[in-house]
């Protein structure tokens, strides 16, 4: 037998709980005996007894449970064979179902985990695997691991898509620090919460606290440590973590050396990646690459960067990467009006309809990485919120943070409900309108310019104000009462999402 926590942080890392933040202590040490998964048929289980996990995916729950008392009759049938956790598993289809489910199930008592796309018969045999023989399944693992990566190495992807790899598998924030202690290649997770805070804490002190260094060997010959692979987190290292990051280094050692020999010759031919010529102080700004999902998919991004080129001029602005890159990585010289760029970061992202992350201004070219990595952050935390800035600031990064998780306040949910309650009556679209209308009130110094973002005269929005504060009974003058009123939209608006 195993707990539900050593399952969890080996097999599934990624999975987070239904309806809490995280596992309570005593939910996660609950012992899991076998697994069971359901089956797109009647009976749904072969068998199902306490200790079994259960793992149910959405395009088989949506042929067993096609309705929501049938989805209610599931949650109850778990509940009484006391399992310790559902595995809700995404799929082609039953999205609808598994949330259903998912809330059914914690009204019932059970702990029910969601997990992106994956394959439920392959997951059920790593459970199984695991159980039976714990230290085999994690060297499996970690060698599936290895084989991802020497297979993109092969195929040469770079270390931004060796780290992004590590990441999704352990379901951390990684970073692969070169020789110096550099950070070469950053990954944030976009489905782990706090990976984002790991990193940005990892930024402003890059020899700090972390939760595994593991030194990447140097090519034969030359003395030291070739880099490091580190692991970032509150959480301590796990066993498959320690195993894996003893088998890949290898792998990570020979894409350094490769890495490092390719900047070289750059370096000789071109002298590197130039800086625009017209700075310091420079600015880095990224954005993601929109897929097509067509065979012209790079063509469209090739064209794309021939008309940056053609937007600001060269001595102003350098292209970095290629077309094949995970996201639009650009280096802007700051002009002495605007110290920031920000200028240039909002004509970009309004070419490209999509939010640019904007890094601190540096002079050093050495620093080039680090502020890359401080706007891939930036980036990641911007994507997350429900509403992400046209241009996302690495110095607003903690509040990019703390804004995105809102979601995770203690009842925050039902409290924001409860507050916007006496508003949200009546037809949908007047709903709407008065949230819309209560939206700009708060985010706007005044009537006038809240009646322009709404698109109606200032006499309106003032009726409308006075209607809300009738409905309500508030006092929209109350700085507190705006704060909580802005912070409730905010977690319904997530809650939507």
């Amino acid at each position: 037998m195993a707990s539900l926590y050593d399952l969890h942080r080996a097999l599934f890392p990624t999975a987070r709980p239904v309806g809490a933040a995280e596992l309570s202590h005593e939910r996660a040490e609950r012992e899991v005996g076998w697994v069971r998964v359901l089956k797109p048929r009647v009976p749904a289980f072969d068998a199902l007894e306490t200790g079994d996990l259960a793992i149910i995916a959405g395009p088989a729950l949506a042929v067993v449970a096609p309705g929501r008392s049938q989805v209610d009759e599931l949650a109850v049938a778990l509940a009484r064979a006391r399992i310790p956790a559902v595995l809700l598993v995404e799929g082609d289809s039953g999205t609808d179902a598994l949330v259903a489910l998912g809330e059914a199930a914690t009204s019932a008592g059970l702990t029910a985990l969601q997990v992106g796309r994956m394959d439920p018969v392959a997951l059920e045999r790593s459970v199984i695997g695991f159980l039976v023989n714990r230290r085999a399944e994690l060297d499996r693992r970690a060698a599936d691991l290895e084989s991802h990566l020497a297979r993109f190495a092969l195929l040469g992807r770079g270390l931004d898509m060796q780290a992004a790899t590590i990441g999704s598998f352990l379901g951390r924030a990684v970073v692969i620090e070169g020789r110096r202690g550099d950070p070469i290649a950053v990954h944030a997770p976009a489905d782990v919460p706090s990976a984002a805070a790991a990193v940005a804490r990892y930024l402003a002190r890059p020899t700090g606290t972390a939760a595994l260094r593991v030194a990447i060997p140097a090519p034969a010959g030359e003395p030291g440590a070739g880099g490091r692979l580190v692991l970032l987190g509150d959480e301590a290292p796990n066993e498959l973590e320690r195993i894996a990051a003893d088998r890949i280094v290898a792998v990570l050692a020979l894409e350094l050396a490769r890495d490092a020999a390719v900047r070289q010759a750059r370096d000789e031919t071109r002298r590197g990646e130039p800086l625009p010529a017209e700075g310091p102080p420079w600015v880095v700004m990224l954005a993601s690459q929109v897929a097509t999902d067509g065979p012209d998919d790079i063509a469209v991004r090739e064209a794309t960067r021939a008309e940056i080129r053609l937007l600001v001029s060269p001595r102003r602005l350098v292209l970095r990467g290629s077309s094949e890159s995970l996201e639009l990585r650009l280096v802007a010289a700051a002009p002495p009006d605007d110290p920031g760029a920000l200028a240039t970061a909002e004509r970009l992202a309004s070419f490209l309809h999509r939010t640019v992350a904007v890094s601190r201004p540096f002079i050093e070219p050495s620093v080039r990485p680090a502020a890359e990595a401080a706007a891939r952050a930036t980036l990641e935390a911007a994507d997350a919120l429900v509403e992400p800035p046209l241009v996302a600031r690495a110095a607003r990064l903690p509040a990019y943070l703390l804004v995105g998780n809102i979601r995770s306040l203690p009842n925050g949910a039902r409290q924001a409900q409860e507050l916007l309650d006496p508003i949200l009556v009546g037809r949908p679209e007047v709903q709407r309108e008065r949230l819309d209308t209560l939206r700009a009130v708060l985010g706007s110094p005044s009537l006038n310019e809240a009646a322009a973002r709404l698109g109606v005269h200032r006499n309106t929005v003032a009726y409308r104000v006075a209607r809300l504060e009738e409905l309500a009974d508030w006092d929209l003058a109350d700085p507190d009462l705006r704060f909580a009123l802005e912070l409730a939209i905010r977690v319904v608006q997530n809650a939507q999402t």
